[in-house]
């Protein structure tokens, strides 16, 4: 029987709860639902429901409360940071031995881990049902012609962002797509809430291999991933790959092979930060993807380029084919042998389809900047400036990698582009990530 993470957790804040040196188990449940949410009301379910929820764990049943009662980690947080150093220690040595993690829980991070533990099994819980279905095998006439199915999680992508506008690159020969997206409310200074609710809800399925069944592998072991792989020096800025994941697969159903950061828990290494496969029913193409955050819109575009250009098929000094990119060894030791033998077939060019040329994915993050003034003006007014401001980034964009694109003569290939304004792109990210993984 694997480990029940909920009823490990809930042992571990019991004494933060106790009264009198002790707390029921049921008592110390209801002491977790109420520092994670707003207003939690402990007559939602009788006390034989909260001891089946301790020995049980946390069903959708549950979800659908907490989140009437209003989800808040930064209570769950404070209330985790209420613990003495002593408690502290003491914590983070529990969770550490019971959960069989392979670092230890720093007192500083305890809280953030915490925080995303109870995050993840409610978004384990919630998709209970939805991991239970058989995911079927397409065969040949199916018309994706791909033998997998998406694993980006992506119910929420609407409440995150909003697309300003979505264009072309003339110079680009094959099929393209540049997009501009901005964070809702589309007002300054940008609220990264639901930007870190969808980066977590993913850091699973981003950093943990499709091969691999989800309800074995848990966030903890995928968030113990990165902070080894953001420390290797390897990854530039962790969420930019992260979000050019998130994109690939939402907007262009471009499905994962495999990503860089999946692929080092293996001490293996590639040159893009990961390899998708997108079929429109004919066609098959493999795109490599790149990211790059940097307060500046031009430096970001220059530095994606720069990442491209030391791409092996860009420094080779033959046409290499996009079957020759893709390692079959990683691919047959992420996804095991059944599945990486229908994928194999999917990529002879002769069977599927598949483009000879590599196409590129590549997200761009930046630093909002402005010279109007979006203070003096009513919430409407800010907003048609911010969306007049991004599209104008756009076309900024669109011309710059149009000239890259010509001068490294990469015409046939495909190029899909995700740009997004942060208030501060290099600082606000690496703060995004620290506080869903730490540091």
């Amino acid at each position: 029987m694997g480990i029940n993470r909920f009823q490990v957790l809930v042992d571990a804040l019991r004494p933060l709860g106790e009264i009198d040196g002790s707390i029921s188990n049921e008592d110390a449940v209801i002491a977790i639902f109420e520092n994670y949410t707003k207003n939690w009301n402990e007559n939602n379910y009788q006390n034989s429901n909260y001891k089946k929820l301790y020995y049980q764990g946390i069903n959708p049943s549950v979800v659908q409360k907490l989140k009437s009662s209003t989800i808040d980690e930064d209570k769950f947080k404070q209330f985790v940071d209420t613990a003495s150093d002593d408690q502290k220690y003491s914590i983070s040595n529990y969770l550490f031995e019971e959960l069989k993690l392979n670092e230890e829980i720093s007192p500083e991070g305890l809280s953030y881990f915490c925080v995303n533990l109870m995050s993840e099994l409610v978004e384990e819980a919630r998709n209970k049902k939805r991991r239970k279905r058989k995911q079927k095998i397409p065969t040949k006439k199916s018309e994706d012609k791909l033998p997998f199915v998406k694993t980006v999680s992506d119910e929420m992508f609407s409440s995150v962002f909003h697309q300003v506008n979505v264009s072309e690159m003339d110079v680009v020969k094959n099929k393209n797509s540049i997009h501009a997206f901005v964070l809702k409310p589309e007002l300054l200074p940008f609220r990264y809430k639901n930007l870190r609710k969808l980066a977590m809800s993913n850091i699973t399925n981003y950093a943990i291999a499709r091969g691999v069944e989800k309800t074995d592998i848990t966030g903890l072991k995928a968030g113990q991933l990165l902070r080894r792989y953001a420390k290797s020096g390897i990854p530039s800025n962790l969420l930019g790959e992260l979000l050019t994941y998130i994109f690939l697969e939402h907007e262009e159903n471009a499905l994962k092979l495999y990503t860089r950061a999946e692929i080092s828990a293996i001490d293996r290494t590639i040159d893009s930060e990961g390899m998708y496969l997108k079929s429109d029913g004919e066609r098959v193409q493999l795109i490599l993807g790149a990211s790059q955050l940097n307060n500046s819109l031009q430096e970001a575009v220059d530095n994606v380029v720069k990442k491209l250009s030391k791409f092996r098929n860009n420094q080779s000094d033959e046409m290499m084919l996009a079957t020759d990119i893709v390692d079959m060894t990683i691919l047959n030791a992420q996804l095991g042998e059944a599945e990486s033998r229908a994928i194999i077939q999917t990529m002879i060019p002769n069977e599927s389809g598949l483009e000879e040329v590599a196409s590129y994915g590549l997200f761009i993050g930046y630093q909002f900047k402005t010279e109007q003034d979006l203070d003096n003006c009513t919430q409407d007014e800010a907003k048609k400036i911010c969306r007049q401001t991004v599209n104008n980034d756009l076309q900024q964009a669109i011309s710059q990698l149009g000239r890259a694109i010509q001068q490294h003569h990469w015409q046939k290939s495909s190029f899909y582009v995700y740009l997004l304004p942060f208030t501060s792109a290099e600082e606000d990210s690496h703060k995004i990530m620290n506080d869903l993984i730490g540091g």
